[in-house]
């Protein structure tokens, strides 16, 4: 069939005219939280919720307000509910979508027209949503109500964008940068001119981890910015939290392949839907396999399969249930070193050198994750008790060979070294009580309790040095692996790290334009460091006392108009002491603190399809330990002040934008010589762009057609503390087509194909010191094919 005639065949059964009973989506029955708000963020939140795309006509009346809907109801019940009281009255037009209207309509010839338009074989709109944040923030509400600064990137950002990596995402978000991450083996980015010390987040969970994040199951990365005092121990500049997809009530499958120019080949699957006739009971089942090449010619070969279940019960009771497993095994890719001549430069060879030895750099990562969450209406339908409990084991094997030093001459010493079997396992519990409350004014409120244990364990062992091979010719010198032969370290090593207190977060609204945010956590602390040298039989540990800290914070937001929040807040964090240095002079002292002052404006206009954000902080890090004339001391910090912006916008049907900027101030407070310095790695300036159109009108030719384009730029960074050397800035253009093609019973296939960093500029990620410099990828040609059915 060509498809001129698929096309009309579409668009036949667009304007067909079915009896809406005989769609099964009206009866379905989801789960429910939608706030009380502005009609039009209660209808997205509906479709965020459902799938179903919703069309409307432009002068429908959007400016009203919905009521609060909370529990589990048919999507039926949940229409009549939103849209009781207003103008509007809706319409099925297929199972997958739904129409809004006049009630009043008087001209009907205009709406039969709008009927002709009601199939859309691209993106359901909802699903480029950045509004709503839940579990990163304990209440669940709208962005332009969060007193701070909150980013979120939808899954659909990353299909569009072709993100094969977390890292791709972090860089849409202002004052967000890219690090090394251990080779390129781990998740890892800057924040506000700080860097995550282990820890990111997933489902609002703390997860230390020594390996990727896989986004095959991620619904949304949330960036939120500056300290949260009521989540636990982080750095000041802000987290990371990826929320994972959950089951889904309407049956849905996919097929997905990813392929590159270098060498990638992926193979994706996933599968949801009811497991039974009363559509209680629902499950998700994601699948990958990849064994690619990148430009370094460094082979990735990952395994992951993710399956989920929910169960709603007839109360408003839910259990969910979620297990991952990752394999991901790939090289630790140190990138390129400095050559002192002449004052340190890095090394001008080209950007696929490597300086390692590909057959003794290898790092073996299996992640296991179990998850369960369950929640139970208590007292009346306002109140929620929820439970979270949570297992993650990781165990790892690698060797690699690191650069111990570069001479004048450009002549390398390195050494063979590694970690035998790295166990990492981390229990999580919480019990928390959610709801809303009268107490002389309306409150809604988070409190709870939680327990985090962690313990990991590893061997580290490396040979003795081998000088030979140059920067420019490092092959010339063939490595041994002399671990066994030649040892000069054999350690094992085990942490223990006990963390466990309430917490509270409550909004108190003032007026109906006035909200005061309060909360506070009160986190009990417990660490130990045990080592058993096998070379030497010595034994060494360090046990500090039990330690306590309490954090708090206080935001405002008041919102003049409807459409303009204007806000300032205060928050507080802390982390203790990097037990893992294994310095008991270190460990002994008060931990890290951090504060930040924000104060911001987010405007929500044109029915809320533009949020335009903008913020002013200071961020102050206090007791960071350093060494000063060979003794420990708490002395040093980080002070960053800046301001960011970020525009996301849908102006008309099928057009979506993104864009942010963003100006960092950040020096180092030191005793020694690096006191005023910028940190390493950190850029006065950061922006990105994002800007895609697909032609979703069933009378256009190129119906099903999308392009996108984007642009992201980070300004000049110094690639140490010390400032010896500079990585530059870099500014990259990366572009995309894709392609619905409509098959049958409403089925469809995606064809994707662009390109990355077009201008094939040049450029450093990061630098973990002057030996680990990781190099950015050069154009690269890209493409996918993906089946939905």
């Amino acid at each position: 069939m060509s498809l001129t005639a698929l096309m009309a065949t579409a668009q036949a059964w667009a304007n067909k005219e079915v009896p809406s009973a005989q769609f099964e989506i009206q009866e379905t029955v989801y789960k429910f939280d939608i706030p009380s708000q502005s009609l039009s963020k209660a209808i997205t939140a509906f479709s965020k919720v459902t799938g179903l795309q919703i069309l409307y006509l432009e002068q429908a009346p959007f400016s009203e307000t919905s009521p609060a809907v909370k529990g589990t109801y048919r999507v039926v019940e949940v229409l009549d509910r939103l849209l009781a009281g207003s103008s509007l009255k809706y319409r099925f037009t297929s199972e997958n979508s739904l129409t809004l209207e006049l009630k009043n309509n008087q001209n009907q010839a205009h709406s039969e027209n709008v009927t002709e338009d009601i199939l859309v074989i691209g993106t359901n709109q909802s699903r480029y949503d950045s509004r709503y944040s839940q579990t990163g923030t304990l209440i669940a509400k709208d962005v332009s109500e969060i007193a701070r600064s909150v980013e979120i990137i939808p899954e659909q950002l990353l299909l569009d964008t072709h993100a094969q990596e977390l890292e791709d995402v972090y860089r849409m978000s202002p004052n967000v940068v890219n690090m090394d991450g251990y080779g390129g083996s781990r998740e890892d980015f800057l924040i506000r001119g700080f860097r995550r010390r282990d820890d990111i987040y997933r489902n609002g969970v703390r997860l230390k981890t020594n390996g990727r994040i896989n986004p095959d199951t991620v619904e949304s990365v949330q960036i939120i910015k500056g300290p949260v005092a009521e989540i636990g121990q982080m750095t000041p500049g802000g987290l990371v939290n990826i929320v994972t997809k959950k089951p889904s009530y309407k049956r849905e499958s996919s097929v997905v392949t990813n392929f590159n120019e270098h060498g990638q080949r992926q193979v994706k699957a996933e599968t949801t839907g009811p497991l039974d006739d009363q559509e209680k009971l629902a499950y998700r089942v994601t699948a990958s396999l990849e064994n690619s090449r990148n430009f370094r010619d460094a082979e990735i070969d990952r395994q992951f399969l993710a399956s989920s279940m929910s169960w709603l019960g007839d109360e408003g009771t839910t259990i969910d249930f979620n297990y991952e497993y990752t394999h991901d095994e790939r090289p630790i890719d140190r990138g390129l070193a400095t050559v002192p001549t002449g004052g340190s430069t890095i090394a001008n060879v080209s950007q696929s050198t490597r300086l390692d030895q590909a057959n003794l750099n290898n790092r073996d990562a299996t992640t296991h994750i179990w998850e369960i969450d369950s929640s139970v209406p208590v007292f009346n339908e306002d109140w929620y008790l929820e439970n979270k409990l949570f297992y993650a084991y990781e165990q790892v094997d690698e060797i690699r060979n690191e650069i111990v030093n570069v001479s004048d001459a450009g002549v390398l010493t390195r050494r063979v070294q590694g970690n035998d079997d790295r166990e990492l396992s981390t229990a999580f519990g919480r019990m928390q009580l959610r709801g809303k409350a009268d107490v002389g004014l309306p409150l809604d409120l988070a409190s709870g309790l939680e327990v985090r244990h962690q313990y990991e364990t590893w061997t580290n062992f490396a040979g003795a040095n081998q000088t030979g091979g140059t920067v420019w010719d490092p092959s010339s010198f063939t490595l041994v692996n002399n671990t066994q032969s030649s040892p000069l370290l054999r350690v094992y090593t085990e942490v223990e790290q006990l963390s466990y207190g309430p917490y509270a977060q409550g909004d108190l609204h003032l007026a109906d334009n006035l909200t005061l945010t309060l909360g506070a956590r009160y986190e009990v602390y417990d660490n130990e460091y045990n080592s058993d040298n096998k070379l030497t039989g010595s034994l060494s540990g360090i046990d500090p006392e039990r330690d306590s800290k309490l954090t708090k914070s206080a935001g405002i937001v008041w919102k003049p108009v409807d459409v303009l929040s204007l806000y300032a807040s205060y928050a507080e964090t802390f982390q203790s002491q990097n037990i893992y240095s294994g310095n008991s002079s270190t460990a002994v002292f008060s931990p890290e603190e951090g504060r930040q002052f924000e104060v911001g404006a987010k405007w929500s206009g044109w029915n809320d399809r533009l949020l335009l954000t903008g913020a002013i902080f200071d961020i102050e890090q206090e007791n960071v330990v350093e060494t000063v004339n060979g003794t420990p001391t708490m002395t040093g910090g980080i002070r960053s002040r800046g301001v960011e912006s970020s525009i996301v916008v849908n102006p008309v049907k099928g057009f979506n934008l993104r864009a942010s900027a963003g100006f960092l101030s950040a020096k180092i407070v030191s005793d020694n010589d690096n006191d005023g310095n910028r940190p390493a790695n950190t850029p006065a300036t950061t922006a990105s762009l994002w800007a895609s159109y697909e032609f979703q009108e069933a009378a256009s030719p190129l119906q099903g057609l999308g392009l996108g384009a984007g642009l992201s730029h980070v300004g000049n960074r110094y690639g140490n503390n010390s400032h010896s050397f500079e990585l530059g800035d870099y500014s990259l253009l990366d572009v995309g087509l894709w392609y619905y093609l409509p098959i049958q019973n409403n089925s469809r296939v995606r064809f994707d194909l662009g390109m990355k960093n077009v201008t094939d500029e040049e450029y450093f990620v990061a630098s973990g010191n002057d030996r680990r410099i990781s190099v950015g990828a050069p154009r690269t040609v890209f493409g996918s094919v993906r089946v939905e059915f």
